[in-house]
């Protein structure tokens, strides 16, 4: 009777101390920034924030929010090419996801939409991607936004030449490729505009990675001790 109150005991710990690993936010970015997308420039901007620090957390999920707004005539959704990588903090490893391809490209509209202006944050749990967001939000291609897109939509993931995008193209980057590993490391979100016209202007991103922090060798043992009081009771229920 003593052992068993014993090993329940260990395993309401275990339970416990688990329950302590709740969900936990990093959060980095920049805010009430002006950077220029170089017009017509695949050499595109390129915005930097290194993560340190952060060696027991384990990332579950990534999200961005990306603000961009055009000034001049020609300052089109459908210019842009935008993806967020991340370097390891050792180098070795590298990934990354395609946010934007040209927003509206298709075979019968080479350009894009020619909407002006970004909003939006991008979750790969969203309904829809945001390639082809005007059929999604208007139903029709054709049918322009009143003003810059909003809301929450997955990454565009065509990670294909942006001179060549379409919306037919495999859509095979997520931001679920980047919750894997140490967040550590540095984070680049990358820009460019593809066709010549009005200039973009990036004003805001941030990216939020939502994890646990990695269990201790205690926390693990207690687990152990939990699922040796399961097995315990199933083996007396056999007998």
């Amino acid at each position: 009777m003593k052992t068993r109150i014993l090993i329940m005991l260990t395993a309401m710990l275990a339970l416990v101390d688990l329950g302590r690993a709740a969900v936990q936010l990093i959060q980095f970015g920049e805010a009430g920034i002006a950077a220029a997308v170089p017009d017509n420039n695949l050499s595109g901007l390129a915005r930097n924030y290194v993560v340190t620090g952060q060696d027991n957390f384990i990332a579950q999920s990534v999200m961005i929010s990306l603000k961009l707004q055009g000034t001049g005539f020609g300052a089109f959704n459908g210019d842009y090419y935008a993806d967020l990588r991340h370097v390891s903090a050792d180098g070795m490893v590298t990934q990354r996801v395609t946010l934007v391809n040209r927003p509206g490209r298709t075979s019968s509209m080479p350009s894009g939409y020619s909407d002006n202006g970004l909003d939006v944050t991008f979750d790969d749990t969203a309904a829809a991607d945001i390639h082809n967001y005007r059929i999604t939000l208007n139903g029709a291609a054709s049918t322009p936004l009143s003003g810059a897109l909003t809301g929450i939509w997955q990454p565009d993931g065509r990670d294909v030449d942006l001179m060549a995008v379409l919306d037919t193209s495999s859509r095979t980057s997520t931001l679920g490729g980047l919750a894997t590993g140490s967040p550590n490391g540095t984070w680049t979100l990358f820009i460019a505009d593809a066709k010549a016209g009005g200039t973009g202007q990036l004003t805001d991103w941030q990216v939020t990675i939502s994890g646990v922090p990695e269990p201790s060798s205690a926390s693990l043992l207690l687990a152990g001790m939990g699922g040796l009081w399961a097995w315990y009771r199933r083996r007396k229920k056999a007998d």
